[in-house]
């Protein structure tokens, strides 16, 4: 997997060969096979591997007990630090994602089956938030945990180039608990 990753960083889904990955693997195509079905397999794999230990660290932010807010903060930061360490990865994902649901393959809907994990594990952090009473209970926990990965997502993407004032987690997660309005409006709404 580390071969694999080493060879999809530096090239376009299309130019991989399982041949390249086993030569920098320095093990025999045949050996590939034994362990993924084809490349589109040994791809996700690769990038997600680790995903399910990232889960289990935002179910420990859920139940951790330390405040709502600083529980947000390690579940944005863990969320980022995984997507930032597979950042290329992640965004042959995207593009590679739509190539293969047109043409029938199964890599994007695999990464929206694990996707519903994640979402599953930051809404039991945001429903800690809405029990205690420090969110609103309007929305579901899921719909607020979408609104909170679409904002960890366009903070990292989207926002790059921005002062780092405006980007840090505190920052984020103060616009999504309280607001763009401000703290003197929001008791009106």
């Amino acid at each position: 997997m580390q071969a694999a990753e080493e060879v999809f960083r530096t090239r376009q889904f299309h130019e991989v060969t399982l041949d390249e990955v086993a030569r920098v693997a320095d093990v025999g195509k045949g050996t590939i096979y034994l362990y993924f079905s084809d490349k589109e397999d040994l791809f996700f794999q690769t990038a997600v591997a680790g995903f399910e230990d990232m889960c289990g660290l935002l179910h420990a932010n859920a139940t951790d007990g330390v405040p709502v807010r600083e529980g947000l903060v390690r579940t944005c930061e863990t969320i980022s630090g995984f997507f930032r360490k597979r950042r290329p990865l992640f965004r042959l994902i995207l593009t590679q994602g739509e190539r293969a649901l047109e043409r029938g393959g199964s890599l994007r809907q695999r990464w929206l089956e694990r996707r519903k994990q994640m979402v599953a594990a930051v809404a039991a952090v945001v429903g800690r938030g809405i029990a205690a009473g420090e969110i609103r209970s309007g929305l579901p926990a899921e719909v607020l945990a979408e609104y909170l990965l679409g904002m960890v997502r366009t903070r990292a993407w989207e926002l790059e180039d921005q002062p780092e004032a405006w980007r840090t987690h505190g920052a984020m997660l103060d616009l999504f608990l309280y607001g763009a309005i401000g703290s003197h409006t929001t008791h009106r709404l």
